[in-house]
């Protein structure tokens, strides 16, 4: 048996204990699995930022250890019960959760407006599609109705989390017949113009601006662009910041109901269902002050 100096060891203990604390996430995950038992692998939260998924943050580093192995590591590290069929993969060196994995791991965690951004930006990549995310669920034990739905609601195109949640809160409200960066065309400079989500039939568009947004040069821009479509499209703009989102969904559905009730003469009945996860959520996971994705 190979003998290890005590002092030796306590010595890289303690250096990758201060490469934990200090360093960026891709050498916080390198030092958590120096200490980690042989076989771990960053999974969950981490897994996804590693990979650039849209999750909420999180200042722990996940670890799955696999069963039989010590998993009493302590702060910073989460450590979860790990599976030796686990899916897999390296990144920069790292054994890393891949994105279906990701799924099935936060599938019991997020909510669903989260879990659903969390599916959009997996499809958004293209290596994954929402088939192969179904496939891995059917071959999990078990069924869980978060991940169904989910999946149901998920589509490639989405810019940002942001979108992804005002799309579910519609979606939620009971307005559900728009579309995912419906394109339209600059009848005087041929342009075409893409709309976060548009109700084609009324000629109503839902657009979330992120920061970005806010930058003079940027904004003039977003003028131009909405005044050009609706001076000679004839549409309506519902635009959301991050401040109505997160802090009064419930207005920005009434914007909404309201613009299509003029564009249609008709009033959309708001269900109200999406209660259940846009007065809570947003004050546990986000605040307008989050790094958020810009759309």
């Amino acid at each position: 048996m190979r003998h290890v100096d005590p002092e030796l060891a306590r010595y890289h203990q303690d250096l990758y204990a201060s490469a934990l604390d200090a360093g960026d996430l891709l050498t916080r995950c390198q030092a958590a699995l120096l200490i980690a038992p042989a076989g771990s692998y960053i999974s969950h939260f981490t897994a996804a930022r590693l990979q650039g998924l849209r999750v909420p943050d999180s200042a722990a580093i996940d670890v799955s250890v696999l069963p039989g192995r010590c998993r009493v590591l302590g702060a910073p590290l989460a450590m979860h019960r790990g599976h030796p069929d686990a899916r897999v993969r390296r990144l920069a060196g790292l054994r890393v959760s891949d994105p279906v994995q990701v799924a099935l791991e936060l599938a019991r965690t997020l909510r669903l407006p989260h879990l659903v951004g969390l599916f959009d930006s997996i499809v958004e990549e293209g290596s994954v599609t929402r088939a192969d995310l179904a496939t891995a669920y059917d071959l999990r034990p078990g069924r869980l109705r978060r991940f169904e739905d989910a999946l149901a609601l998920a589509v490639p195109g989405v810019q940002s989390l942001p979108e992804s949640l005002v799309r579910v809160l519609l979606v939620l409200a009971g307005l559900r017949d728009f579309v995912v960066q419906h394109p339209v065309k600059d009848p005087l400079t041929g342009a075409t113009y893409l709309l976060d989500l548009a109700f084609p039939r009324w000629r109503v568009a839902v657009e979330y601006d992120g920061k970005h947004h806010l930058l003079p040069e940027q904004r003039a821009a977003d003028e131009v662009r909405r005044g050009r479509i609706s001076e000679l499209l004839g549409w309506r703009f519902v635009v959301v910041n991050a401040e109505e989102l997160y802090g009064a969904p419930g207005d920005v559905l009434s914007r909404a109901a309201l613009a299509i009730n003029d564009q249609s003469g008709v009033a959309p009945r708001l269900d109200p269902a999406w209660r259940d996860y846009f007065t809570e959520h947003a004050s546990r996971h986000w605040s307008p002050e989050s790094p958020q994705p810009s759309a």
